[in-house]
């Protein structure tokens, strides 16, 4: 059959009319133009035969697709038939695999969505600060670094980029709390079906931050001297004073205490009733207040006449109704469980940052550095060379016993833990007196 019978001009002469009209390029090539009613569309399509039934392959429209063109594809579709190919078929399908294709690369997640997504199923569900901690360390270290990437695309390349970020701050203890986080977030996202590897697997500590040691910091009756006389001269302000004073008194974490309110406080008992939710371990905890620990909370309470111990808010106007002119309302908040680690670690720091306490090595110690969480670390130390059994310690330290003895030994040794509290408190304050304080 002869073929290439239409020439360009042949083609640009034609003009739909009321009825379809077909007209053969041969080789199987054909021309269809529709009517006009139908908008007059000339397409080229090619005709052939495949296992004993008439097909029909779309080779493009006119004059987007130039006669030349339609040839061509007319000439590779022929070619597919004659290797038992159907090519109509074929487009169909590779047309559904492309509409797939999109389809998954419009729904693959980026780091941050991925992150969305772990906060959203598990942290939110498993974290008792519905993952506000993870999620301050992720949106510092890992989004500003990788978040715009497809979760999928992530190497560990791209995790050493994070982690080496965060070692050149020296923050080798975060840079291994980070690399934790960050294999938490990627099997979280394998579970889901967004990745299909873990990039930080062939990263581990030593190779991050390196190999932690415990740290077993805690502060001689020497040191609380030293510490009393630092503080005088430190510039910190005196409630963050009384409330160090305070977690060495009774051995609670800062967050503890910032969480504190005031209705958890029996002063006349010389009870604090710590909440499970205020407790690390989802544990109610009752601490006995020796009247060293009374005296701070009534330093703490000095003005400060809203519901949190540790109060941290700012003035906010507030309409009482829509007739009554603005007033303004003291709203109290928990102040941050970092403030007072701050404040702390400003005064024991080297250098000034920018905007905050120039007193820089107001508070370092002869024997080195110290935080917070030592000061809880003290109490129990301390209690000991009291002669205070450890079990007790255990207790007041809200620490549940493991093994065949947490299961049969659950007293809560009340009188001998406020008895610890009684005897660590008068030794406190015998030591936390100013020089030439009377006794």
């Amino acid at each position: 059959m002869a073929e290439n019978k239409l020439t360009d001009k042949s083609l640009r002469a034609l003009k739909p009319t009321d009825a379809e009209q077909t007209i053969g390029d041969g080789g199987g090539l054909w021309v269809r133009i529709l009517p006009k009613t139908k908008g007059g569309t000339i397409n080229f399509y090619y005709r052939f035969e495949f296992h004993g039934k008439e097909r029909r392959f779309n080779c493009g429209s006119y004059p987007e697709t130039t006669l030349a063109q339609a040839r061509e594809n007319r000439n590779a579709a022929r070619t597919q038939v004659k290797l038992g190919i159907d090519p109509a078929l074929k487009e169909q399908q590779d047309r559904i695999a492309r509409t797939s294709a999109q389809a998954m690369e419009s729904m693959e997640k980026t780091v941050t969505d991925l992150f969305e997504d772990w906060k959203r199923v598990y942290l939110s569900a498993h974290r008792k600060d519905g993952g506000t901690e993870v999620e301050a360390a992720i949106r510092h270290d890992v989004i500003p670094v990788i978040g715009a990437m497809k979760a999928k695309d992530v190497k560990l390349p791209h995790v050493v980029e994070v982690i080496d970020k965060i070692l050149e701050r020296g923050k080798r203890r975060k840079a291994n709390s980070v690399l934790s986080l960050m294999r938490q977030m990627f099997r979280h996202g394998m579970g889901r079906g967004i990745v299909e590897t873990d990039p930080t697997l062939a990263l581990s500590k030593k190779h991050a931050g390196g190999k932690e040691v415990p740290v077993d910091r805690n502060l001689s009756l020497d040191e609380i001297k030293e510490l009393r006389e630092k503080l005088a001269k430190s510039d910190l302000l005196q409630k963050y004073q009384a409330a160090i004073w305070f977690l060495l008194a009774t051995g609670a974490r800062v967050g503890e205490l910032t969480r504190a309110q005031w209705k958890h406080i029996d002063v006349q008992k010389k009870i604090w009733s710590i909440p499970a939710e205020n407790s690390k371990n989802g544990r109610p905890h009752l601490v006995h207040l020796s009247p060293f620990a009374i005296k701070q909370l009534t330093a703490l309470q000095r003005g400060n006449d809203g519901p949190y111990v540790m109060a941290g808010g700012t003035p906010r106007k507030k309409h009482t109704t829509p007739d009554e002119a603005t007033t303004v309302q003291q709203d109290h908040f928990p102040m941050s469980d970092k403030t007072i680690s701050k404040s702390i670690r400003d005064r024991i720091r080297s250098e000034p940052l920018k905007r905050r306490s120039q007193k820089t090595g107001s508070l370092l110690l002869e024997n080195g550095e110290w935080s917070p969480h030592d000061l809880r670390r003290t109490m129990a130390s301390r209690m000991g060379d009291l002669g205070i059994a450890p079990h007790v310690i255990e207790r007041c330290l809200n620490h549940v016993q493991q093994g065949i003895v947490g299961v049969y030994q659950r007293q809560e040794y009340l009188d001998e833990r406020k008895d610890a509290y009684t005897r660590w408190g008068t030794l406190l304050e015998k030591h936390s007196k100013s020089k030439g304080t009377k006794k």
